[in-house]
């Protein structure tokens, strides 16, 4: 069974949820921003919905991290000789999945024309691998996630408006790691203990260290927690994790940031969950540009501190030009 720490009353609520929805085998559509828990609330989904059973395939691709060219292939399948390089019949993550859960991470990233394509393959319950005419019946649980927010995406024309309803039968939110105070002290002492067998054991976190924890904002979310309690194992000072060790800046909260060029976004306006989300998203913003300030640009060394790849990076500075944050050197 996955451990999807869940002490935060967002967090219980979150697995509630899903712990409903798994009963029925319908799609789910998975919110959240990156690294904030996502493929571990599908797996947790996953396990209750075939009560742990081991031959129930669980099979996750993550739809941003592979090259356009290669996704349909990838999904699909190919028999041998269907194009350049296809020197074996290879099974597609839809036939891999088959009884089983199929998770599509980043569904957002998905361009169009394959849009299309999913969409007809979720409608007829069968595929055709790329390069053959016979058809391969399917029955597996569908969940999607995405860090975007998908109803902008449709209104822009970026994601089919029908994918969009046949995926979000059911959405669950998977909350940012900021709102999840009670969350932070126990995910950490679950790291501690995973990497205690390659870092070092007996190794623990000294008060001020568990103060910093709490006070981060963590724009990297679980992700980004994860690091810096590596990066504080092997920094320790005789088995104790100082906060210096952490590698995060001693700032405050959310709540407590100086921003003023986003003052006015920052403002208490309504106890909303749109106006929680920006909120946050603001702040990070801003966070990762004083980033780019510090390490000069340096876009390897911004992405290991926030905890994300470099292509989540890309993603994030982007959307940062369209809402207006400055981002010079």
């Amino acid at each position: 069974m996955p451990n999807f720490i869940a002490q935060a009353p967002a967090s219980i609520k979150t697995l509630a949820l899903a712990r409903r929805v798994a009963r029925f085998n319908i799609p789910v559509l998975l919110l959240g921003e990156t690294g904030a828990g996502k493929e571990c609330v599908a797996q947790y989904i996953h396990a209750m919905a075939f009560n742990g059973e081991r031959t129930a395939p669980f099979v996750g691709i993550n739809c941003a991290a592979i090259p356009e060219s290669m996704l349909e292939s990838t999904l699909f399948g190919y028999e041998k000789g269907a194009f350049t390089g296809a020197v074996n019949a290879v099974a597609g993550k839809f036939e891999m999945a088959n009884n089983g859960t199929l998770l599509l991470d980043e569904i957002g990233d998905m361009t169009l024309a394959l849009q299309a394509k999913l969409l007809r393959v979720l409608q007829e319950r069968q595929v055709e691998r790329l390069g053959s005419h016979r058809t391969i019946k399917l029955n597996f649980r569908l969940i999607a996630s995405t860090n975007k927010h998908l109803e902008s995406e449709v209104a822009a024309g970026h994601f089919r408006e029908d994918l969009f309803y046949r995926i979000s039968v059911v959405p669950v939110t998977v909350p940012p790691l900021r709102e999840r105070l009670e969350d932070i002290l126990p995910l950490a002492e679950a790291f501690l203990k995973k990497y205690a067998h390659t870092i070092g054991k007996n190794i623990g976190l000294s008060e001020n260290a568990k103060a910093a924890l709490l006070k981060y904002a963590w724009p990297g979310n679980v992700r980004q927690l994860e690091n810096a309690i590596q990066r504080g194992m092997i920094l320790n000072q005789d088995g104790v994790i100082h906060a210096s060790a952490l590698g995060i800046p001693v700032i405050q909260r959310v709540e407590a940031i100086n921003v003023p060029a986003a003052a006015s976004l920052l403002q208490p306006i309504s106890a909303g969950r749109e106006d929680l989300q920006r909120h946050g998203r603001v702040a990070q913003y801003h966070y990762i540009a004083d980033l780019m300030r510090k390490y000069q640009g340096n876009r390897s060394q911004i992405a290991n501190c926030l905890g994300i790849t470099p292509r989540a990076l890309r993603y994030r500075l982007a959307s940062m030009r369209k809402h207006g944050i400055e981002i010079a050197l």
